[in-house]
């Protein structure tokens, strides 16, 4: 958890829940400018097991992430990061992408339509 107590000079918020997959943590790091991101464990399905089953029978993919943009507490998929969540990545792409959502730009009316402040 350390690795997140200090990305670049911000002290983020910090929440870490734990998941679905028993004996894994999801994290969720919420920044000044508004955006966070979500960081859960990677996973597989056992191959060849009935749907229900290989829900129950995911295993985690150690040293692999998945990683989703957060704004104000919600997914947020237009990002100039990325449009989806980013799978299978490792702890220098997790740490590398969280400091870009750190320092994306606050998203807020005035940001996305500047025109309409003059109206």
């Amino acid at each position: 958890m350390r690795r997140f107590e200090n990305i670049n000079g911000e002290k983020p918020i910090i929440e870490v829940k734990e998941h679905s997959i028993p004996g894994s943590k999801h994290i969720i790091l919420t920044f000044k400018n508004g955006y966070g991101a979500s960081i859960i464990p990677e996973y597989h399905y056992p191959p060849k097991q009935k749907p229900m089953d290989s829900v129950k029978n995911r295993k985690v993919i150690p040293g692999l992430y998945e990683v989703a943009v957060f704004y104000n507490g919600e997914l947020c998929y237009d990002t100039p990061i990325t449009h989806d969540v980013l799978r299978s990545q490792n702890d220098p792409e997790v740490q590398r992408v969280v400091g870009m959502i750190q320092r994306l730009e606050r998203m807020d009316i005035h940001y996305l339509h500047p025109e309409e402040e003059d109206a």
